[in-house]
């Protein structure tokens, strides 16, 4: 498997051009085509004309608004990748909420790419939970790039998070195309108390995959997301590989965990599967 397409999620904040920058970047290494993908937001069954219950008043919508916001933040997604010497490049502008905008796209695509959901520099409407709810709900991997700090490679040094669950099984074998390039792969397990794994048997496969991977175990009392964070900025890594919400999402969300803390922590661009 590579990476062939790629879908970025294009909206109208100051972020996005780094967005843009670093699914640029992927796309030239790994010779695919990029999509640039703008949701207006709303979806066509709320917003076609004439279209009503009986007994209920036509309400009508103007999406021309959102329409434009979208048609110029997709022309300057393609002036900016042009100068960047992208090869294949597609704009797409899209009537849908923007969740399920970029997580239908996954079905037909390698990779989505999205922004961190924090502070005030979001898109109107946007959603709080928006990278993860594109994550859940769609088939590939999300790359979530921070919201703040700019990143001048990805992939070049990672730190994999390795807990021997099947979401981390999965965010692992969707990114071998970029751990196989990687100059150095750090795979680490991290023990506290009831929660033992051996990552031997993950690193001879990865090495056998032709990735230079070192298995660094954590045994300290830290909490999992934290020491996640810790491990990426003593290796200086460019790029953190996990599985998300390897347990009930709703417990996760009211008890905390590793995906949330990225989520809400991150410090360098995440490659998440679930």
């Amino acid at each position: 498997m590579s990476l062939k397409t790629i879908v970025v999620h294009i909206d109208q904040t100051q972020r996005c051009s780094t967005q843009i920058k670093l699914a640029a970047q992927l796309a030239i290494e790994y010779e695919a085509h990029l999509i640039g993908v703008a949701p207006t937001g709303w979806s066509p069954l709320l917003v076609l004309p004439g279209v009503s219950a009986p007994m209920l008043p036509v309400a009508t919508v103007d999406t021309l608004p959102a329409r434009t916001r979208c048609e110029s933040a997709l022309a300057a997604f393609e002036s900016q990748v042009r100068l960047l010497d992208v090869a294949s490049v597609e704009t797409r502008l899209v009537e849908e909420e923007v969740g399920l905008a970029l997580a239908t796209h996954g079905y037909c695509s390698d990779l989505i790419i999205v922004g961190q959901a924090s502070g005030a520099d979001t898109w109107p409407g946007a959603r709080s939970d928006f990278p993860e709810w594109v994550m859940l709900n769609g088939p590939v991997p999300v790359l979530v790039v921070p919201a703040r700090g700019e990143f001048a490679s990805v992939g070049t040094r990672v730190v994999v998070a390795w807990n021997g669950s099947s979401e981390a099984r999965r965010a692992i074998g969707s990114a071998l195309p970029v751990l196989r390039k990687a100059d150095k792969v750090h795979l680490l397990i991290i023990n506290t108390g009831s929660n033992i794994v051996d990552g031997t048997d993950m690193g001879l496969y990865l090495e056998r995959h032709g990735v230079n991977v070192e298995v660094d175990v954590d045994t300290s009392s830290r909490d999992a997301g934290q020491a996640l964070i810790a491990a990426s900025a003593y290796c200086g890594a460019d790029l953190l590989v996990m599985g998300a919400y390897g347990r009930a999402r709703l417990r996760e969300m009211l008890m905390g965990g590793a995906s949330r803390t990225i989520l809400a922590s991150m410090q360098l661009p995440v490659w998440m599967a679930h």
